[in-house]
């Protein structure tokens, strides 16, 4: 389902959005119980639909009908005509663009009547103001945004646009940044349909500063995926994934469901590019049950497909077969419908639509057209799984070729990413490894000078003719050569340590020590500092599990990781010692732990913590609290996706002014 299709069936909110409209329902169901007056009533049947326009439209619909009925009881036009656009907009949902159409002459019909202006009814709460010519003016740039609704779904993206430019003009004639906001994000989403990369992202960037300029964020996830899928088709996918899942958590905040579905479908959409199928199957699986909640048919669709393909990546040819039946029959179902009602539309002229009547037989029809297409997907399915019993393990040995490749080529993105972080954490390492290697060589230089010294003294009693003595020279001499052979080693063996952490990753597991690389690791990141700033100094603990033994794990990968982490640690500790606190000692400690089927490893800081309102932001990539060009925002993003990639979890623990602990999980 296209973008823009998705976008341009949401309405601006509610026209006369009041303060009621954030409640809770069971305030205002309370509400509506204690109404006063049918005008009272009208308002806090109004906010009932605002609340369910996203979320449950059956209700919406519901309280929409009743909101509706009442304004034309008491003789309010404007409200009336409100109301009808809301109607429109939900019919519109279905589908029905032929009665969206009739609906939306007809509030156009009472809102063009400036004579409407008078004795109506605007509560002073209204984001909209108290000024009746304001209202009728919001109404109007509702009904051109239904307009460009309904072209969009016919087809007609430059009458689509047209109408939109309307509703920007009225907003701007208006006054009014929130009238703004909505037309730009739907013509946005149209030039990203129409591959204009470049106004696509100009338009949506227009409404995302009209959203945060006035306060009116209901739709604002739905822009932040719109920049996603921009920077996911020029293959800017660190930054495609930040704002999918900045748009997960706004559509969340502003309890906008139909928006945070279609977000967590761009996501899976995006992982399966990324060859990363179990995030591709989760995310998958999380926007199929919400779209079934929400009977959101073409999202039931998609999501049903990325499910299916999934299940085929992992080999479940079973489960892939049964999900893409769903898929098929769902969105075989959805194109009859909309091919049927578009035929209505397009047969029908505008004359003739103001005059169609929506009886309730027609309604009851409809619903039960719903239920037919739930029950044939529900029968569809049933036969599938009956049938899959039957199947032989040939298609399975062809799904163990599908998966090879899935996981070949899901190795292959992250030896490029962890590729990209290599010169930054090499770069820390430096120093740390010209401090561990000067160690081993003084000791190969001094025991070189006094062997030198032996080997005179050995030649000295030789000719004095005394062996005895000269042999025990010699034994000496043989002591001091082996003592040198092994600093030889020690010093080799930290330079293939770091040609091995330079090297890009083979992405092959081999076993290791996890101690030995954890306390590497320590000792390297902090020496490395030390030589950066010699007034540094902190306290090291470590803790390890000697029965752990060699687990399966990339080093290279891991060590990155370790490495990430405890320079992180060893930031903090140092930022909170410039605070002169009294009696802080700086202290960071290492420690493994072996729990069931799993090893632990623990970096643990008395810094100063992580505050909580930027804790979900610090795996995303790109995100830092450093200064300017000290943290790329990549080092956390990276550890956490190769974690991943090895089966196991990263998590934080953390306590503002106490400090912080990260936890890397590893299945052995």
């Amino acid at each position: 389902m296209k973008i823009s299709i998705i976008i341009s069936l949401l309405f601006l909110l509610p026209l006369f959005a009041t303060s009621q409209s954030i409640q809770k329902p069971d305030s205002l169901h309370h509400a509506l119980k204690m109404a006063e007056n049918d005008t009272v009533r009208m308002m806090t049947l109004n906010a009932l639909y605002v609340h369910y326009a996203e979320n449950n439209r059956d209700s919406a619909l519901f309280y929409t009908e009743l909101t509706l009925e009442i304004a034309k009881k008491i003789k309010q036009p404007l409200w009336t005509a409100g109301s009808l656009l809301n109607k429109a907009y939900l019919v519109q949902k279905q589908g029905n663009l032929s009665l969206s159409f009739k609906l939306i002459n007809a509030s156009m019909a009472l809102a063009k009547d400036d004579k409407h202006e008078k004795n109506v009814f605007v509560p002073k709460s209204s984001r909209r103001g108290a000024d009746p010519h304001e209202m009728r003016l919001s109404i109007l740039g509702g009904g051109y945004h239904q307009f460009g609704n309904t072209y969009r779904l016919a087809g007609n993206n430059e009458k689509a646009i047209a109408s939109y430019k309307e509703v920007i003009r009225i907003a701007k004639e208006n006054k009014s940044e929130t009238g703004a906001v909505n037309p730009n994000m739907n013509i946005g989403s149209i030039y990203f349909d129409m591959n204009k990369l470049d106004s696509a992202m100009l338009y949506t960037r227009n409404a995302i500063s009209f959203s945060n300029s006035s306060g009116y964020k209901t739709y604002q996830g739905l822009m932040l995926m719109v920049m996603g899928k921009i920077y996911s088709k020029q293959k800017q996918l660190d930054s495609a994934k930040y704002y999918y899942r900045e748009s997960i958590i706004v559509s969340r905040e502003q309890g906008n469901v139909a928006s945070e579905i279609a977000a967590i479908i761009a996501l899976a959409q995006l992982y399966e590019g990324m060859a990363q199928t179990d995030s591709l199957l989760y995310y998958a699986n999380v926007g199929f049950r919400m779209a079934s909640r929400l009977k959101v048919g073409a999202q039931i669709a998609s999501s049903a497909e990325l499910i299916s393909n999934a299940f085929k990546r992992k080999g479940n040819l079973d489960s892939a077969l049964a999900y893409l039946s769903i898929s098929k029959i769902m969105a075989d179902s959805l194109n009859k419908a909309k091919t049927e009602k578009l035929t209505e539309f397009q047969n029908i002229g505008f004359e003739e639509q103001m005059q169609l009547e929506k009886t309730a037989q027609e309604n009851v029809a409809y619903k039960n057209k719903i239920r037919t297409i739930g029950l044939i997907a529900g029968l569809g399915l049933l036969s599938i799984l009956v049938f899959i019993f039957f199947r032989n393990n040939r298609q399975k040995q062809k799904a163990n070729k599908v998966l090879e490749t899935a996981l070949a080529n899901l190795k292959s993105t992250q030896s490029q990413l962890i590729q990209s972080e290599k010169m930054a954490s090499l770069g820390e390492l430096t120093a740390g490894i010209a401090h561990e290697i000067q160690n081993p060589l003084n000791f190969v230089n001094n025991f070189s000078e006094v062997s030198s010294e032996l080997v005179d003294e050995m030649n000295e009693e030789m000719n004095k003719g005394n062996l005895t003595d000269a042999k025990e020279i010699a034994n000496d001499l043989k002591q001091n050569l082996e003592k040198i052979n092994h600093h030889g080693k020690r010093a080799a063996d930290i330079v293939k340590g770091m040609l091995q952490h330079n090297r890009s990753s083979s992405g092959v597991k081999e076993p290791a020590d996890i101690n030995a690389l954890c306390d590497e690791y320590l000792r390297l990141s902090y020496h490395g500092l030390r030589a950066k700033d010699k007034s540094f100094n902190a306290n090291m603990k470590i803790d390890f599990d000697e029965s752990i033994g060699n687990i399966n794990i990339i080093p290279q990968d891991i060590g990155r990781v370790i490495l990430n982490l405890i320079t992180n640690a060893f930031y903090a500790v140092n930022e909170k010692s410039k605070q002169n606190i009294a009696g802080y000692e700086p202290t960071v400690s290492i420690s493994t732990k072996k729990v069931e089927d799993k090893v632990e490893v623990k970096v643990k800081d008395n810094g100063s913590g992580i505050p909580q309102k930027i804790l979900d932001k610090i795996f995303q990539p790109f995100f830092t609290t450093k200064p300017t060009g000290q943290g790329t925002g990549l080092g956390l993003s990276l550890s956490y996706d190769i974690v991943k990639a090895h089966g196991g979890e990263l998590k934080v623990e953390t306590k503002e002014e106490e400090g912080s602990t990260f936890i890397i999980q590893l299945p052995l």
